[in-house]
């Protein structure tokens, strides 16, 4: 009887697959965060992946030439992304606190939901990181705003509201425990279906862009698919292998006997 459930299990798995609920910044890109004596970053930014596509956007660098408006409490320091056939994974790492946001010059500042656009120019999808929910939304110009409008720093959208709900991502929000030029070190990870992604081929295209709802800094990462997206079982071939595994566990049941 164990073996059969084992199987059955099994059986829902193969039609259901989930992704590891490891670290994506430290265990899929590879990149460990350290600071030197001075209070800088010293690690490299590269991931491990060849695959990964990345963006090191620590304006203090001079990347930009520009800091931050506000300075290092909005400084986003570096975006990630990579795939593999079944889901897409994107790291973001900052000083600003995600999703809890912080109160600034007299307000709350809440993070900004992260947007995707899949080749059209615009943010096809909202993926909610403000309410910590983790839905995936179909949105179009219409639904995006500028969440905190009495800080105009960089005019934009930063939030979704409305859309149409298709799904939800996996969100795992933490504290690096680092203290980086006087500030915190906080990291926000989102693991997506490919499926919520239209089933994307190897090489198309995917943007990201983060920022935080006074848009005092913003992330913006263009990408692409690495994987193909395997095409989905028909109903009835589902059907065909869940009865094939019940039906060899019949058989180990009655070669026992």
């Amino acid at each position: 009887m164990r073996l059969l459930t084992i199987l059955a299990a099994c059986a829902v798995v193969l039609g259901l697959a989930m992704p590891a609920g490891a670290t994506l910044l430290a265990d899929l890109f590879g990149v460990s965060l350290t600071v030197d004596g001075s209070g800088s970053f010293s690690n490299s930014w590269a991931p491990s992946s060849g695959t990964a596509d990345y963006l090191v956007d620590d304006n203090w660098s001079g990347y930009y030439v520009r800091p931050p408006h506000g300075g290092e409490l909005f400084d986003i320091e570096a975006i990630y992304f990579d795939d593999d056939p079944y889901w897409a994974y994107v790291a973001v790492v900052g000083s600003f606190p995600v999703p809890a946001g912080i109160e600034f010059l007299g307000s709350i500042i809440r993070p900004g939901d992260l947007g995707i656009d899949l080749g059209s120019g615009a943010l096809d999808l909202g993926v909610d990181i403000d309410g910590a929910t983790g839905e995936v939304a179909d949105t179009d110009s219409g639904d995006w705003f500028q969440a905190d409008t009495p800080f105009l720093a960089q005019k934009g959208l930063t939030n979704y509201a409305g859309g149409l709900p298709v799904g939800f991502a996996s969100i795992d929000f933490y504290d690096y425990g680092l203290s980086e030029r006087g500030y915190g070190t906080y990291v926000f990870e989102v693991t997506i279906a490919r499926s919520l992604l239209g089933g994307p081929s190897a090489g198309d295209y995917i943007g990201f862009d983060w920022t935080m709802g006074c848009r005092n800094d913003v992330v913006h990462l263009d990408g692409d698919f690495d994987s193909q997206t395997p095409p989905v079982p028909e109903p009835s071939t589902l059907l065909l292998l869940g009865t094939g595994l019940l039906g060899a566990a019949g058989v180990v049941r009655r070669r026992r006997r």
